[in-house]
């Protein structure tokens, strides 16, 4: 499945459990605290696959990644940014860097 297929896909859900109408409501905080907040959340997923990390189980780890990827997605979807096509044109930048973009470890 395309990326942006499951993009349109996660966000469907993301409307239908009411969080773009509070995402997207005026009255609760500014455009710009609204966007923090939700990023916030996506940190919380980073979190938690980085608890995930001190178990072996991988199934779990991959559980935490996939929900960094569909916060990701709904926030590009309320934002109304087409993911795929801006992964696809940061890989094309990315081909062209150096090894390990020019720094060391």
């Amino acid at each position: 499945m395309k990326l942006w297929k499951i993009q349109r896909m996660v966000f469907e859900e993301y409307k239908k459990n009411g969080y773009l109408e509070e995402w997207t409501n005026p009255d609760i905080l500014t455009q710009a605290k609204i966007d923090i907040a939700e990023l916030g959340l996506v940190v919380t997923e980073i979190s938690e696959a980085m608890e995930e990390c001190r178990n072996i189980d991988n199934q779990k780890l991959g559980y935490e990644l996939a929900d960094i990827i569909i916060r990701v997605l709904n926030f590009a979807s309320r934002k109304s940014i087409d993911i795929q096509s801006h992964v696809i044109a940061k890989h094309q930048m990315n081909l062209k860097r150096g090894k390990l973009h020019g720094r060391q470890i």
